[in-house]
């Protein structure tokens, strides 16, 4: 019976000390993280210590602000390699499950960069004790069938947007954050102006630059057109330029799946997965 309570005390002690505690019909497990089947699947079967998997996967904080959403961040699935160092990371988890499963993890942040990200815990989660992933197996992958790592798969190309963007954040606006979008808006100058409408012909100025300062090739812009036309601008600017008001002015970072995406500018001079910085201005409303 000493012996049993002692176990008990020292699984909980794991868990605090990597997730935190439980509850909500999570499943503490010894290794030192949390779990919660969501949804059975029928499809092939993981293997551990081989392969990999590729999910629909939405990232929170221990707060539960979401932070990753492959549905924007990564529409072609999270990939999840299989092979693990701590087995707090709850892979060896994953590893029992078959595609169609859903599973929530309560992982520590730590040993989550750690495993699934290969990196340091980013600034903005530094006061969080734990990460919460909630995952569905779109794929299982045999080893012999995985894209090698940093060869520009999707997960390498992604993570390293996320780290240029977290990076540049840190020195210049650290208490910026994503908006629904995935907007950063870094300043907003505000008047009392009227508001953009789809239909109205409006003129706006705006210039772009890499986020290492360095201008886009076509420089400063001016641009005039009804306001909800396709393919005017990309997304992103045409998500802020809706929410501004006559001779307001704004500072964003576009991520690169609001702006040229996975395949980089037509041109060639914008690359694949590249956040840009946007100076933008409406100038008049007509």
């Amino acid at each position: 019976m000493m012996r049993l309570l002692c176990f008990g005390l020292l699984a909980a002690m794991l868990l605090s000390a990597c997730t935190g505690s439980p509850g909500n019909g999570y499943t503490a497990a010894p290794e030192g993280y949390a779990y919660k089947l969501l949804a059975i699947g029928d499809g092939r079967q993981c293997a551990s210590g081989t392969g990999a998997i590729v999910c629909d996967a939405v990232l929170r904080s221990g707060r539960d602000s979401i932070f990753f959403n492959s549905r924007y961040h990564a529409p072609g699935g999270f990939y999840i390699r299989l092979q693990e160092k701590s087995p707090a990371s709850g892979k060896q988890h994953l590893a029992g499950l078959t595609e169609g499963d859903s599973l929530s993890l309560m992982v520590g942040k730590t040993c989550f960069f750690r495993e699934y990200f290969d990196t340091l815990v980013p600034y903005f989660l530094l006061r969080d004790s734990l990460v919460k992933l909630d995952l569905k197996i779109l794929r299982v992958l045999r080893a012999d069938t995985m894209p090698v790592a940093g060869t520009g798969i999707p997960e390498d190309r992604e993570l390293e947007e996320l780290r240029m963007i977290d990076e540049y954040l840190k020195q210049h606006f650290p208490h910026a954050k994503a908006d629904a979008y995935g907007l950063y808006i870094l300043e907003h100058h505000k008047t009392t102006g009227e508001a953009v409408t789809a239909g109205r012909r409006i003129r706006v100025k705006y210039s772009g630059f890499y986020l290492n300062g360095n201008p886009l090739d076509n420089g400063q812009q001016q641009l005039e057109f009804i306001f909800g036309t396709p393919d005017q601008l990309v997304k992103g600017l045409n998500i802020v330029i809706g929410n501004l008001k006559k001779g307001e002015t704004t500072k964003i970072i576009v991520p690169s799946r609001l702006a040229f995406g996975e395949t980089g500018s037509t041109n060639g001079s914008i690359p694949p997965y590249t956040p840009l910085l946007y100076n933008v201005t409406l100038i008049d409303i007509k």
